[in-house]
């Protein structure tokens, strides 16, 4: 199989096992290298897109096993538009290098594997994949996906980075409330998007201009209403950055930045747990820090 009709596979099969389907560890040789851009991904009946807008149970309610399912529901829907808009980049830019190229396929991999976790653990808890409405909020960022450096900016240190925080909030609510399995599932996520996030710095830093500095960068890539306020959580992390690689300067504007929309965000739950700075980590990640 060509690493373009795997891609193609993720895209325009249905089903959610199409999607699950593992990427070849050896492709057969490309021969037509023209860039294709999917609109949107062929889903059945019960993982159409929709536009109702469902909340994400509040912390302090994680105490009730049935929250704990629609919360991981939320999460598993980021991980299958994940899946698809790897394949998707990996369509628009055929021209990306071989080691780009072989980061998205990693990423899509591990994506897979969290998704198959996701639902595994919210099945526990009588939740089916596809209960509840799924947004589309990396898909309608398509519009701004013109470039890799682009892709990046807005999947890879946004939407990826923004999970390096929330996978750390949920990790330690769930362990409070004595979930350890649930809790090491988000710790064993965060490592891999450890990994993502790098990826996408990888891809993002080599295009910084000599006159502007990797934030200013940043900025000039992503579009309103999208802004950098997407790249972060409930509680901003800076240390998990620094883990990916990100340099300080990016790490302290990201801390500094606010928009109109930054007051919205209600921390009040976040305080009512005493979550402490140490980061819940495993050594796997310190283990195959250069595999990535």
């Amino acid at each position: 199989m060509k690493l373009s009709e795997y891609a193609k596979h993720l895209l325009l099969a249905p089903n959610l096992e199409d999607k699950l389907l593992s990427p070849s560890k050896h492709w057969e040789e490309e021969s037509n290298l023209k860039s294709l851009r999917i609109e949107k991904p062929e889903r059945n009946q019960l993982l159409q897109f929709s536009d109702k807008k469902v909340k994400i149970p509040r912390l302090e309610h994680l105490n009730l096993e049935s929250n704990r399912g629609l919360t991981l529901h939320h999460f598993a829907n980021h991980e299958l538009m994940a899946i698809e808009l790897f394949a998707w980049a990996i369509l628009a830019f055929p021209h990306a290098s071989k080691s780009i190229r072989n980061g998205w396929v990693k990423t899509i991999e591990e994506e897979q594997t969290h998704l198959k976790m996701y639902i595994k653990r919210m099945n526990d808890f009588g939740v089916q994949f596809g209960d509840l409405p799924l947004n589309y909020i990396f898909w309608k960022q398509l519009g701004q996906f013109n470039s890799i450096e682009s892709f990046s900016a807005v999947m890879s240190l946004s939407f990826e980075g923004a999970n390096l925080d929330y996978s750390q909030v949920y990790a330690k609510v769930f362990s409070y409330f004595g979930d350890k399995e649930t809790s090491e599932i988000m710790v064993y996520i965060f490592e891999d998007e450890i990994k993502h996030v790098k990826r996408g710095v990888r891809a993002f830093e080599k295009s910084v201009p000599s006159e502007k500095n990797s934030w200013e960068h940043y900025l000039s890539l992503i579009q309103f209403p999208f802004t950098p306020r997407r790249a972060k959580g409930y509680l901003y992390i800076p240390e998990t950055r620094f883990l990916a690689g990100l340099d300080s300067k990016f790490v302290q504007h990201l801390a500094e930045y606010e928009d109109e929309y930054t007051g919205r965000v209600n921390l009040e739950s976040i305080k009512k747990f005493d979550l402490g700075r140490e980061l819940m980590r495993k050594n796997r990640l310190d283990s195959h820090s250069r595999q990535v």
